[in-house]
C-alpha cells in the first residue's frame, strides 16, 4: 500500500521553483555522501560532520527524518510538500532511489498536482501538514488515499477511520508515524482557518468589497465598480483628498476558484494603460496560473500581484483600521507563541 510522505523544499521555499521544474525534492540539508548509510546508525556521523555544533537532540531528529528520506521511502508512495513560495500544495508519485544534488539530500517525483488550494485540504490534514519536521509520514485518517484523491479530482472525501491510525486500523510505526504535532505551526494553522472564514464570508462582489477596505485603510481614495460586468476593472484607487494623487492604481479581483490566467493579466495591463494608472493589483483568491507567476520581476514595476498569502498579510496590517462590520464578520486577535527550535533542515 502506498504511504504518503511530507516533505519540505527549505526553511523559505528556496528549493520549491527547482522541484517544481524537474520534480527534483531538494531539502535543505547540506551534508557529505550519504549513498552508502543505509542506516540510521550509518547516517549519524555524515550528519554529525556535516553539523558538528548543533544539540544532539536536534541531531537525532534529523538523522530519523533523513533516514526515512533515504531507506524507507519507496519509489510509488506519495509525496505532499506545502508551498512556502505559492500557498498551495503539491503533490508528487516517487520515482526511482535517494540521491544527492550539491550535498543536498533528495528524492525524484512525477507530479500529480502542484497547485491545490490548501482551502481543498480539510482542518484535519490540515493540521498533519503543519508539523515542523522537513520529512515525516502522515498516515493518519487515511491520509494517502485522501491525498490520492485530492490529486486526481481535487476533492478531499475526509476521515473514514479513528485518528491516528493507518488505512488497516493498526497503530502506525513508532518511528515514521504522524510528525511531532507538539511542534506544528499554529501560525499556519491560524491562517488556514482564518481563510476558510474569508472564503465562506467574503464570496462574490464581497470579496471585492473587502479588498477595497483594505486599499481605503492603506490611505487610497477607492471607488468599487458595481456588480456585473466591469470591463476589466473591479477597483480603482488613487491618493490624496480626490483620488487624484499616485500612485493610481487600477485593481482587478477574482474571487472563488477563479484562478488568474495570462489572458486576465494582460486585460489589466490594458486597463492600467487605458485609465492612465500609474499601476496595476491583481488579486486572485485561488492564486495563478504559472504563467502569470513567471512574469512578476518582469512586472514588478507596473503589476504587484496578490494572492492569499499576500491578502492576508495586507489585511493583518491594517486590521484595526478595517471598518467595524468587516471586522464583525472577521473576528481576529493577535496570538504569540515561541518559534521551534528545530528548523534548519526545511
Amino acid at each position: 500500500m502506498k504511504r504518503l510522505w511530507l516533505i519540505r523544499l527549505g526553511k523559505f521555499g528556496e528549493t520549491e521553483a527547482h522541484a517544481l521544474a524537474t520534480g527534483e525534492l531538494l531539502t535543505g540539508w547540506e551534508l557529505g555522501d550519504m549513498t552508502k548509510a543505509g542506516s540510521r546508525d550509518a547516517l549519524l556521523p555524515v550528519v554529525q560532520a556535516g553539523y558538528p555544533d548543533e544539540a544532539a537532540g536536534t541531531i537525532q531528529s534529523w538523522v530519523v527524518q533523513l533516514n526515512q528520506l533515504k531507506n524507507v521511502i519507496q519509489p510509488g508512495d506519495l509525496t505532499v510538500t506545502p508551498l512556502k513560495t505559492t500557498g498551495q500544495v503539491a503533490i508528487g508519485e516517487v520515482q526511482g532511489d535517494f540521491f544527492q544534488s550539491s550535498g543536498r539530500p533528495a528524492r525524484k517525483v512525477k507530479w500529480l498536482k502542484t497547485d491545490l488550494p490548501r482551502s481543498a485540504v480539510k482542518q484535519d490534514l490540515l493540521f498533519s501538514l503543519g508539523a515542523s519536521q522537513t520529512v515525516c509520514e502522515i498516515s493518519r485518517n487515511e491520509a494517502a488515499q485522501r491525498f490520492a484523491r485530492l490529486a486526481k479530482d481535487g476533492l478531499d472525501p475526509g476521515p473514514a477511520t479513528s485518528l491516528g491510525k493507518v488505512g488497516n486500523g493498526t497503530p502506525a510505526p513508532a518511528e515514521t508515524t504522524d510528525a511531532d504535532l507538539s511542534g506544528v505551526d499554529l501560525a499556519q494553522l491560524a491562517r488556514d482557518q482564518i481563510e476558510r472564514r474569508i472564503a465562506a464570508v467574503f464570496t462574490g462582489h464581497g470579496f471585492t468589497e473587502l479588498i477595497a477596505a483594505i486599499l481605503r485603510a492603506q490611505g487610497y481614495q477607492v471607488r468599487v465598480s458595481p456588480p456585473g460586468s466591469d470591463r476589466g476593472i473591479d477597483i480603482v484607487a488613487g491618493q490624496g483628498a480626490l483620488g487624484f494623487g499616485g500612485p493610481r492604481l487600477v485593481v482587478q479581483v477574482k474571487s472563488g476558484d477563479i484562478v488568474a490566467d495570462q489572458p486576465t493579466l494582460q486585460s489589466l495591463i490594458g486597463c492600467v494603460q487605458d485609465t492612465h494608472a500609474e499601476h496595476g493589483l491583481l488579486v486572485s483568491w485561488s492564486g495563478f496560473k504559472a504563467p502569470v507567476r513567471q512574469r512578476v520581476n518582469e512586472l514588478y514595476f507596473r503589476v504587484r500581484l496578490w494572492g492569499r498569502e499576500e491578502i492576508l498579510d495586507a489585511l493583518f496590517s491594517v486590521y484595526d483600521q478595517l471598518p467595524e462590520e468587516i471586522r464583525a464578520e472577521l473576528p481576529l486577535r493577535k496570538v504569540w507563541s515561541l518559534v521551534p527550535a528545530d528548523e534548519r533542515g526545511g
